[in-house]
């Protein structure tokens, strides 16, 4: 492990050491955890906490490729190289929805829309 990935790891660790303590101070103050709550309780909110993260972490990973991706893309009808523009499209995960950016085509010569490979994406 080089200095830089040692040093993103060791912010990573602080942070959802912050995190936990964030999230079960909120728990006592909104009310979720009361008195000595029964375990699965603590469990649960602990559950829907990650299951918010993994949802930015998809969402920040997907929007990096985008971003990466090429400005244009041949036509899968005619292979005319044309603009593609990027919009937001709400895709299910197994943590729950998670708004995504799309990569849209449209080529003037077919006069049709088209999606590169999702494949292309790792969609």
């Amino acid at each position: 492990m080089d200095d830089r990935e040692a040093a993103v790891a060791k912010k990573l660790e602080n942070l959802l050491s912050e995190t936990a303590e964030a999230a079960v101070e909120l728990s006592r103050l909104d009310g979720t955890v009361k008195g000595v709550p029964h375990y699965s309780v603590i469990e649960l909110h602990a559950h829907e906490l990650g299951k918010q993260l993994s949802r930015q972490i998809q969402q920040r990973q997907m929007n990096e490729v985008a971003a990466d991706q090429l400005r244009q893309h041949p036509c899968p009808s005619c292979g005319t190289n044309c603009e593609v523009t990027v919009s937001p499209r709400e895709v299910g995960s197994i943590d729950g929805a998670v708004e995504l950016q799309e990569i849209e085509g449209y080529c003037r010569k077919c006069r049709r829309s088209f999606f590169p490979e999702s494949r292309s994406v790792g969609i």
